[in-house]
């Protein structure tokens, strides 16, 4: 079996893809993924690599529209030559704009499966121009029946494109990461550290985050924000601003060590906020990387993270994410160590289910069917 994984991102740093990888390693020595060189891919990142991969384009910084559609018109070009050139029996298509490329290539001598990390008609990008919205969704639509296998990341979003009349039902394979043992801390003393960490970026619930430092007085609690993204200086601004001492502003960590930095502190975050339709049903990787730290979660009420909880209850689920909301629900978890403890307890044995293990499974039966 000859498989061909493609991405439009770079590899180096989505964790789906490593995990997709791993799998398809175990199936077969005749594979590749395909991906787009940026500056984030460095000669350490691949140097960590323990598989087939081909990157097109340069690794310089894409400043302008017009650059950016000319590199993503030569990616395409770039993937359907070798997609005729390689000749693979199954296409692992990642998002719409590679879902579109291959079908552009008109091959017919392989499987074909459609990833849909995200509603990609619904994503703050196309989303903007409502025809130009209509239009993706049209054209995925169409595609998506003519493929063999269509897999989605939430249980949401397959009740999305269930309710958008496409014909072929979603399989969802969530981005559950592959469990480890990870050493879970053991607080002996009165310390709660509460943890969100991330790509820092709009309608995350960063800034309602570090507002929530003001509300709490308990000197023993300690939030911390670790990460990189387009917010990080506004937010150490208004950190300084606002002087909000218990707030600490960290770096990010490496892809293979997300999940044990978490596993030092004592509750997770992850506050995505509804903002749009993609926002809204599917769903943040983060969850499931609190989950295998081992720390209850504090979530904001978007339709997967109440879906998930109401089936785990490892968590808290806010109302409305605002500062004060946010600072009782740590307050909550801190001052009741019963309560602290069964969720604990519980986002550990989701843990056992919600892993690559498990999830892979399925992607075996499509890739093999």
């Amino acid at each position: 079996m000859r498989i061909l994984n493609i991405v439009s991102s770079n590899i180096v740093q989505d964790p789906r893809i490593l995990k997709q990888m791993e799998t398809i390693k175990t199936l077969t020595d005749d594979y590749i993924v395909l991906g787009k060189n940026n500056t984030n891919v460095t000669d350490e990142r691949l140097n960590k690599l323990k598989f087939n991969y081909k990157l097109f384009g340069s690794n310089n910084n894409e400043n302008s529209i017009i650059k950016k559609i000319i590199n993503r018109i030569k990616f395409g070009k770039n993937v359907i030559q070798f997609i005729k050139q390689y000749e693979p029996n199954v296409i692992h298509a990642n998002d719409f704009d590679v879902l579109l490329i291959v079908y552009l290539s008109r091959y017919k001598k392989g499987k074909i499966i459609y990833d849909a990390h995200e509603i990609y008609s619904k994503n703050s990008l196309v989303n903007k121009i409502k025809i130009v919205s209509a239009i993706v969704q049209f054209i995925e639509k169409k595609i998506v029946n003519s493929i063999d296998a269509f897999i989605t990341v939430s249980n949401a979003a397959k009740s999305y494109y269930i309710s958008q009349g496409y014909k072929k039902e979603p399989i969802v394979i969530t981005n559950a990461p592959i469990k480890e043992k990870i050493v879970l801390k053991n607080n002996k003393n009165n310390s709660f550290e509460i943890v969100y960490q991330g790509q820092i970026v709009s309608n995350r619930g960063y800034e309602e985050f570090l507002e929530a430092g003001r509300y709490i007085n308990d000197e023993n609690i300690k939030l911390i924000i670790r990460g990189f993204g387009h917010l990080e200086d506004e937010l150490k601004g208004l950190k300084i601003k606002r002087n909000i001492k218990n707030v600490y502003i960290e770096g990010p960590v490496e892809m293979d060590q997300l999940v044990k930095s978490m596993s030092s502190s004592d509750v997770g975050v992850v506050l995505t906020k509804p903002a749009s339709i993609n926002f809204e049903y599917t769903v943040s990787n983060k969850i499931f990387e609190c989950l295998h730290a081992g720390l209850p979660v504090i979530l904001s009420p978007v339709k997967e993270h109440i879906y998930l909880n109401d089936k785990y209850d490892f968590g808290i689920i806010l109302d409305e994410v605002t500062p004060k909301k946010i600072a009782e629900a740590i307050l909550k978890l801190k001052e009741n160590p019963e309560l602290y403890k069964e969720l604990k307890r519980n986002a550990v044995k989701a843990s056992n289910i919600l892993s690559w293990q498990n999830e892979e499974q399925k992607l075996i039966d499509i890739y093999k069917f």
